[in-house]
């Protein structure tokens, strides 16, 4: 079943092709037509016209009714989004994140669109600026505006280094420098643009992997005995992925079917630190561990050591395994629910 939305919003692109079986069209009578002749009405509602989620929710519950939904569509705030999930209202943000959940459609997306304004050539990440980007966006789910010197310390990269990332960050209109005195503060103006272009860059698997075998009742007794075997080893590890979202809470119903994790691997070689795992070769089959090389710093950075029952693991920062989702199977439905984890912490 597949159903064509039709949508008068500049910011929102046409396609011609089926995503998560809704093709998107421009025009301005908004509605969802189904292949077997349904429609229905859809009532836009700017989220700019509301001063709290609870209001929004309370608008977009009282427009819907027979033959028609409700899409929210514009400027979403970060803190709102949980709540209008919880209380299944769709949205659709400028940034191009989506979550459309009608009869017959569900999407969760996060390039539904893309802003006009930002017609640029892709943001450039080298190794630096990627770890430069990461703690940055670290430091801004919490609220924090750092100096470019202290995000500097924090990513382990030199204060011109730092400043280039931030600059360029800048030029493509996601963050913007505060001056007060000498001192320089960072402000992220658009978490998700960020998010999203960190991802698109640096999201697994790198360019370094190795599939072994490791013997574990199930995957998260896998990420468990391969994280002990790692901290004996001196190892430094960080598992990603769905197995890392279970251990932070974010569980589907079917088990992940390996383990996947991040290795700074330094100078001694992936081969050499997988058999420092205990990682026997296997087939892709028959493989339950991956491993990727870590040569950008960024998988083992933020990493904790995270609780899931009675298990303990070495677990990659949740932005980082937001990053590392949309591979996995229905990785745009966890990398949702991981978002929520990543803007309000564990």
């Amino acid at each position: 079943m597949s159903a064509v939305l039709t949508l008068d919003l500049p910011w929102v692109e046409e396609s011609s092709r089926a995503m998560e079986g809704l093709v998107v069209r421009r025009g301005r009578l908004p509605r969802v037509e189904y292949d077997d002749g349904i429609a229905l009405e859809v009532r836009v509602v700017d989220p700019g016209a509301f001063g709290s989620a609870d209001e929004l929710v309370g608008e977009a519950r009282s427009a819907a009714g027979p033959g028609r939904v409700v899409l929210v569509a514009g400027v979403v705030p970060l803190s709102w989004r949980a709540a209008l999930r919880e209380a299944g209202v769709s949205f659709v943000d400028v940034s191009g994140v989506a979550e459309i959940d009608w009869p017959r459609v569900r999407v969760s997306a996060r390039r539904f669109g893309r802003p006009v304004q930002r017609q640029r050539a892709s943001l450039p990440l080298q190794k630096g600026h990627a770890a430069v980007t990461q703690e940055l966006l670290v430091q801004a789910t919490c609220g924090s505006r750092p100096s470019i010197g202290e995000i500097a310390m924090s990513a382990g990269v030199s204060v011109p280094t730092a400043s280039k990332a931030v600059s360029q960050l800048e030029a493509h209109g996601l963050a913007v420098k505060h001056r007060d005195g000498h001192r320089v503060s960072v402000e992220v103006v658009d978490p998700v643009g960020v998010a999203q272009r960190l991802a698109d860059r640096t999201g697994w698997p790198g360019e370094e992997t190795l599939r072994g075998y490791l013997w574990g009742r199930t995957v998260f007794d896998v990420a468990s005995r391969l994280s002990a075997v790692a901290s004996r080893a001196d190892v430094a590890i960080a598992v990603t992925g769905r197995v890392g979202a279970a251990y932070l809470g974010v569980l589907g119903t079917a088990s992940p079917k390996d383990v996947r994790a991040w290795v700074d691997a330094g100078d001694r070689g992936l081969e050499n630190v997988a058999e420092m795992l205990g990682l026997e070769p296997a087939s892709d089959d028959a493989g339950n561990v991956v491993v990727s090389n870590d040569k950008w710093g960024v998988g083992v950075k933020g990493r904790i050591d995270a609780p899931f029952d009675d298990l303990h693991a070495w677990v990659a920062h949740p932005l980082r395994i937001w990053c590392d989702l949309p591979d996995e199977q229905r990785g745009s439905d966890y990398a949702a629910q991981m978002w929520t984890v990543v803007i309000n912490g564990r």
